[in-house]
């Protein structure tokens, strides 16, 4: 019963990779998005392969009768679910890079609003303190950034 359950459970997750692989290939953003969602698509269908095949040896186990193949089968099995369990960290692993390293241009203009407004509450207590010094040395620096420069490194984001 075990085999049975594994065996539509790695076909299902199979089927499910698929379909979130025909997603990303419809809105295919740049290439290497691209290139690591087909990395991505290929170690799960893997993970996918190998729950389907311990299935099948789960659900073999019930005719094997000598137990020197039945001790080599279990084996076979263990060693399975330790390449799965090793090859799904691997994966989380690397999304999880991927995630963090994946710019969100809507985060960072939030994260620089916020900047800004933070400098001109500074500049504005400093001013109700009277403190002159601590006034010239704040306005001094930049209060905008540059704004092109984001726009730069989205246009080569995409690019790249």
């Amino acid at each position: 019963m075990l085999g049975i359950v594994a065996i539509a459970s790695g076909l299902f997750l199979f089927l499910n990779h698929r379909r979130h692989l025909n997603e990303v290939l419809s809105d295919a953003k740049n290439k290497r998005i691209f290139a690591f969602e087909i990395r991505k698509y290929r170690r799960r269908s893997a993970i996918s392969a190998m729950i389907t095949s311990t299935g099948f040896m789960l659900a073999a186990l019930n005719w094997v009768n000598e137990p020197r193949v039945f001790t080599v089968f279990i084996m076979m099995i263990l060693g399975l679910l330790l390449a799965i369990l090793v090859i799904a960290f691997f994966d989380l692993f690397l999304v999880g890079l991927q995630q963090i390293a994946t710019p969100d241009p809507r985060s960072q203009k939030a994260m620089i609003e916020a900047f800004l407004k933070q400098r001109e509450e500074a500049v504005a207590q400093a001013k109700a303190e009277g403190n002159s010094e601590d006034e010239s040395d704040v306005q001094s620096s930049p209060v905008t950034p540059n704004s092109a420069s984001l726009e730069d490194a989205e246009q080569a984001d995409e690019t790249s």
